[in-house]
């Protein structure tokens, strides 16, 4: 059974296992203009990943109604929400995988899914220090902690090259992923690499994970533009959106 409905705008309502972080999301993507500007062909391939509800998916085939889209999203409740979105809105050519991207497939790969906070699920909890930093600007102790109370899943993860056909570029494809953005490019042998049209990549720098990222699309051919998302106004520079467009 799918997760109840929430508002996350006027007389916008979808599927979501978080209202705070379904509204969130909504504001990152419609209100902010975080992924606008990308040009895409009339009948774009999009490969959507750390899909979550399905509000990209869903902005996408509001754009280009005629996209097909690869949605790959591992927790199952988000999934459930996501199917039910994709239903509600009546959107045709999206196909849901349960099931996370790296670059080395498994069976049993160990999770940390935070239910009030689900966009920060992740493969790397322990890389989440800044992000309740910046939380515990914008709320109590208490809730910050409640945020990231979060369980242990199994999922399973797939190679991206699995799901691609060596004839049919990739126009779009938009990784959010929290932390395994690296694997996920690494998941595409290196012949199909050249398939990547543009890349939009979501992710907090920890580590040096926006210079790695870099150097890989860099290597893979793309132009490569770092901005600050609009969404991300007083985070300290964690957030950051990673444009490589293929010239």
């Amino acid at each position: 059974m799918p997760p109840g409905r929430t508002e996350v705008a006027d007389g916008v309502h979808v599927h979501a296992v978080s209202a705070l972080d379904a509204r969130f999301l909504y504001r990152e993507i419609f209100e902010s203009g975080t992924y606008a500007g990308v040009a895409l062909p009339e009948e774009p391939f999009v490969v959507d990943v750390g899909a979550n509800i399905g509000l990209f998916t869903l902005y996408v085939k509001q754009q280009r109604p005629r996209a097909r889209v690869l949605a790959f999203e591992p927790l199952p409740e988000l999934v459930a929400a996501l199917r039910a979105n994709t239903a509600a809105f009546g959107l045709d050519g999206v196909e849901t995988h349960e099931v996370a991207l790296g670059g080395e497939e498994s069976e049993a790969v160990p999770f940390r899914y935070y239910p009030l906070l689900p966009s920060s699920s992740t493969l790397y909890p322990q890389d989440q220090g800044r992000l309740k930093e910046l939380l515990g600007r914008s709320f109590p102790p208490r809730v910050v902690e409640r945020m990231f109370r979060g369980r242990e899943v199994t999922v399973r993860v797939e190679r991206l090259s699995r799901r691609l056909d060596p004839r049919r570029p990739v126009d779009l494809l938009k990784i959010d992923a929290v932390g395994a953005e690296l694997e996920i490019l690494r998941g595409i042998d290196e012949h199909l690499r050249p398939l990547l049209r543009t890349v939009l990549v979501d992710v907090q720098d920890v580590g040096g994970r926006v210079a790695d990222l870099c150097a890989f699309l860099e290597g893979a051919g793309l132009d490569v533009t770092v901005l600050r998302p609009p969404a991300a106004t007083g985070d300290d520079g964690l957030n950051r959106l990673i444009r490589a467009v293929r010239t």
